[in-house]
């Protein structure tokens, strides 16, 4: 469904109106972007600890919840994306993981031998290259995600098993398709959508949305009628 304010957003963009770093952007989400980009440095060695009692020590040492510096994480790293990026990247959410797990090693099976290192390193730290000479037994970061995540998921009968449920598909750059005159009016907007998205314009005649089908209930002296919309009485057109 497009809300009206992001179709004149858009509007705006193409007309040249807004720069695109003149529209909002959610701060977590730039964060999280920025971190998903950092350069990590390879942890070469790890402390090979028997994972029973690496759990024991964690939970003796008393890290909990608490001790989280980050609660969400975008999966946007470059060691996969530059080799391979049909999808867009994942939104993790790290801190409602944590509290529903209740086991920072479920994921976090080893730390690095550097005893400065974070006891939790990053994924990346460890697993980077799909295939790297000098660790051949590392599994690379792409797979890691998917065993760590899929394989969980599918032993607790909880989340997201499929691409297609984590990830969206990757959406190309419209600045290379679109074909609009330096100052279009919204009805040359909408033929140069529809020249690609026909099927989509035929399905969002029959949505709801368009048909403004279902009560009324914020709309004065008609709070009970079902059909106040762009089927009936409405002139609006977004």
């Amino acid at each position: 469904m497009i809300r009206k304010p992001l179709l004149i957003v858009a509007l705006l963009l193409l007309n040249g109106v807004l720069c695109a770093s003149d529209v909002w952007k959610a701060s977590d989400q730039e964060k999280a972007r920025q971190k998903a980009h950092e350069a990590v440095p390879f942890v070469e060695k790890y402390l090979d600890e028997d994972p029973i009692l690496r759990r024991m020590r964690l939970y003796e040492e008393g890290m909990s919840l608490k001790d989280i510096e980050n609660s969400y994480f975008l999966l946007d790293s470059p060691i996969i994306s530059e080799v391979q990026d049909h999808y867009a990247p994942v939104r993790f959410p790290h801190g409602q993981h944590a509290a529903s797990v209740q086991d920072c090693t479920a994921c976090h099976h080893y730390r690095p031998e550097d005893k400065t290192l974070a006891e939790t390193a990053r994924c990346a730290s460890c697993h980077q290259e799909f295939f790297d000479s000098e660790t051949p037994e590392r599994t690379g970061l792409k797979a890691a995600y998917h065993l760590q995540c899929v394989s969980c998921h599918e032993q607790q009968a909880r989340g997201p098993v499929m691409c297609r449920d984590c990830h969206l598909k990757n959406v190309p750059d419209h600045r290379e398709l679109v074909n609009l005159p330096e100052k279009p009016d919204p009805f040359q907007v909408t033929a140069e959508c529809l020249r690609c998205h026909d099927a989509a314009a035929e399905n969002m005649l029959s949505a709801s949305h368009w048909l403004w089908t279902g009560p009324s209930l914020y709309t004065a002296k008609r709070r009970k009628e079902v059909r106040t919309g762009k089927g009936t009485i409405a002139l609006n057109n977004y």
